[in-house]
């Protein structure tokens, strides 16, 4: 049976599953706003909106002129841009820059003697933390998120990329993030915590039982420093 579904709704189709499925919420916004763009696009110029479609599913090589052109035709200047890109390279590690004959058991051993002969101390306070891991490290340590199963398989982990410091605090430049091509852990548990905060403040301003529970437990905590440092002076003052 012949596939009559046009490049623009199998492109439209992967970026709104992307929004709706994806778990980081980056790239769910990314996609989602992606897609609104291309809707447009189809409906002020369709032959337009299926060659971009087309473009992208059937991609061509990909080099510095086509990017740099385009920015100047956008009127945007570049000339930071080479130095940003090798700030970036000089922290990320690159797959295709590894020696491919690299064994993670050796270089894992490797470490670990260096570690071992210059600093013993961190060594067996690493040794001991490995050992109280729980049984699902792995999992917790490197698994982001899983893809669609297989037809005739179990779902696989998709393994995040490396994350490298220094962990920039500027959201748009922040060299972990780049590598890793997602948010990196600290700009997570930033986000994480800024959620958390706001879900807290929601809270407080619609649960009137909580309010008065937060406010009791502020009294509390004032008199018992209050307390405290009625109990030091006194006893700086025997002394």
């Amino acid at each position: 049976m012949t596939d009559t579904t046009t490049r623009l709704t199998r492109l439209r189709t992967r970026l709104l599953g992307a929004a709706y499925a994806n778990a980081d919420f980056w790239t769910q916004r990314t996609a989602l706003l992606t897609d609104q763009a291309l809707a447009a696009l189809a409906d002020r110029d369709p032959a337009a909106a299926e060659d971009l479609a087309h473009r992208h599913i059937d991609p061509d090589f990909l080099n510095d002129t086509r990017v740099l052109g385009a920015a100047i035709q956008a009127g945007i200047d570049t000339s930071h841009w080479e130095e940003r890109r090798d700030k970036i390279r000089d922290y990320a590690r690159e797959a295709d820059w590894l020696n491919s004959g690299t064994d993670p058991d050796t270089e894992a051993k490797r470490l670990w003697a260096s570690l071992y002969d210059h600093y013993p101390a961190i060594a067996q306070a690493l040794a001991a933390f490995l050992t109280g891991l729980p049984p699902t490290w792995r999992e917790d340590l490197f698994t982001r998120t899983y893809l669609f199963p297989a037809p005739n398989g179990p779902a696989k982990p998709q393994l995040p990329g490396p994350e490298t410091a220094p962990y920039d605090e500027n959201w748009e430049d922040c060299p972990a993030c780049t590598e890793a091509q997602d948010q990196c852990r600290f700009h997570k548990g930033v986000s994480a915590g800024m959620d958390y905060q706001a879900d807290l403040i929601k809270t407080l301003l619609a649960d009137h039982q909580a309010t008065e529970y937060v406010q009791q437990r502020h009294s509390e905590l004032e008199a018992s420093a209050a307390q405290s440092a009625t109990t030091d002076t006194n006893t700086s003052t025997t002394q």
